[in-house]
């Protein structure tokens, strides 16, 4: 038997699962995929207003410029990691940079490989998701398009595909899956208002997925658009309140409650249908008012906005950033304390490595590129042609010498390696080794010339000492000291 309380409701364990009407705003019980629980249409809305409020709201259009500028920089640089010769892969990653980065995308221009990924990353963020599709151009040259999240949708289809190479496949949000639930293609809707059945080995989707059967992204900050529209709702109010109280200067209580015409700094003047008009002789508004018999001047003082309400703003907005997990310091106001930045620092650098964990799905169109530029002979066959690297951004961080000491002494203890330090600095460690080499070499070779050339021998010393005066030999300290016996 159930215990009840005093209204006849039974107990529950799990307050969360009591629906009674006495325990305040109740929801639906409703539980599902994520693609059902939040339709096409309520998605697509979410987007268009994350995309409008990133647009006229400084602080979520910074989190997202910031996370695409820490994420991708001026790295991504590509290096050859696989088996046989290393120079062939230096070969191609090298025309691959020089060659297909500046015109890898179908646009050309400014649309550059860092540029394409850049705007990748905060379409992630502002809108949910974007495509990339692996296309030729007219010149067989191996190019990306980049297709916007609206432009993905089933149209007026319905659940199921018609006609295509997909005819009869399930199609939810414009995605378009096999039986087992992989997506087999994507249904993308052009400038024109056409729709176009693009098989899904042509097409990287970029999205950060929150749930494990969603098929879409979200935007980052769906938790808090309401927040967000408030706030700048809030903020336009008072910014017309503002003008209000500046144009209003001075208050005067009288009898009539209204100017005194026979005031000198004040005059009458008529109006065309014969009325008259008091204007004053100094600027600034003057409201007038009864008095009650006193007369009185009082000057309009400033009063808002306080401190509450820059403190319930302030709440809204690191509401929106703490859910968009980035570090506050970055975006908004910091703690102010060091510990509590380096904090903050830390999140940001999980934030900035999830992001580069789903840009990296871009070596897929990177070795896509490669092939074709291999089987037109204008690269080096390599052994593997997926096996590719690339740079990362230095690491963020809140103090660069605390940090660099700190490595430096791992370094020596053995507790860290040289490829995690230069990993932090934005460095791959193949490329680092090869060119302190290749640098090496060049030094080596100048020697040997500048020697031959005026006939003296150069101490390879004289080339490039780690510290600035080096130590003598054992020989050189012992006559030093039995000179100084003798001298005594």
């Amino acid at each position: 038997m159930a215990i009840l309380d005093q209204f006849g409701t039974p107990y529950r364990f799990a307050h969360a699962a009591d629906q009674s009407r006495f325990r305040g705003p109740q929801y639906a019980r409703l539980i599902g995929d994520i693609d059902k629980l939040i339709s096409s249409g309520d998605r697509r809305t979410l987007a268009a207003l994350s995309n409008r409020l990133f647009f006229n709201f400084g602080v979520i259009k910074t989190i997202a410029h910031q996370r695409a500028d820490f994420s991708v920089g001026q790295a991504w640089l590509p290096s050859y990691v696989g088996a046989g010769d290393p120079e062939s892969g230096a070969q191609a990653a090298r025309y691959m940079e020089s060659v297909w980065y500046p015109q890898c995308d179908i646009r050309g221009g400014v649309f550059d490989w860092w540029q394409l990924l850049y705007l990748t990353s905060v379409a992630m963020d502002r809108d949910g998701d974007v495509f990339w599709i692996m296309v030729l151009g007219d010149d067989n040259v191996p190019r990306i398009q980049i297709v916007p999240s609206h432009r993905c949708h089933n149209g007026m289809i319905g659940e199921r595909v018609k006609g295509g190479q997909f005819d009869g496949y399930r199609c939810r949000d414009g995605v378009i899956y096999f039986a087992s639930g992989r997506p087999a293609g994507y249904l993308f809707q052009d400038a024109d208002g056409d729709f176009a059945q693009v098989p899904a080995s042509d097409v990287i989707h970029f999205f950060d997925p929150a749930y494990t059967e969603g098929g879409r992204g979200y935007p980052l900050f769906s938790h808090a658009l309401d927040d967000i529209k408030d706030c700048m709702a809030s903020i336009q109010d008072e910014r017309m309140r503002q003008v209000i109280v500046s144009r209003l200067h001075l208050i005067i209580n009288n009898e009539t409650g209204g100017p005194d015409i026979d005031d000198p700094l004040n005059s009458v003047e008529s109006l065309y249908n014969g009325g008259a008009m008091m204007s004053q002789n100094f600027p600034g508004g003057v409201y007038y008012q009864p008095g009650d018999g006193a007369h009185s001047i009082s000057q309009v003082t400033h009063q808002n906005p306080g401190q509450e309400w820059e403190s319930f703003q302030d709440r809204l907005i690191r509401n929106a950033i703490v859910g968009a997990e980035w570090a506050t310091t970055l975006a908004w106001k910091g703690p102010g304390q060091g510990t509590a930045e380096r904090a903050e620092i830390v999140k940001a650098r999980n934030a900035i490595r999830r992001r580069q964990g789903i840009l990296w799905h871009s070596k897929r169109a990177f070795s896509w590129a490669y092939s074709v530029f291999a089987e037109r002979g204008f690269v080096p066959r390599v052994e593997s042609p997926t096996m590719w690297d690339f740079s990362m951004p230095p690491r963020l961080t809140v103090d660069d010498g605390r940090e660099a000491k700190a490595e430096l002494e791992g370094l020596r203890a053995g507790t860290i390696n040289l490829d995690e330090v230069l990993a932090g600095r934005g460095v791959g460690a193949h490329d680092f080794h090869r060119r302190r080499a290749e640098i090496a070499a060049k030094r080596e070779l100048a020697r040997r010339e500048m020697s031959e050339k005026y006939e003296v021998e150069i101490d390879a010393r004289e080339m490039y000492l780690i510290t600035a005066n080096e130590g003598a030999n054992s020989s050189q300290i012992q006559t030093i000291q039995t000179t100084e016996e003798d001298e005594d």
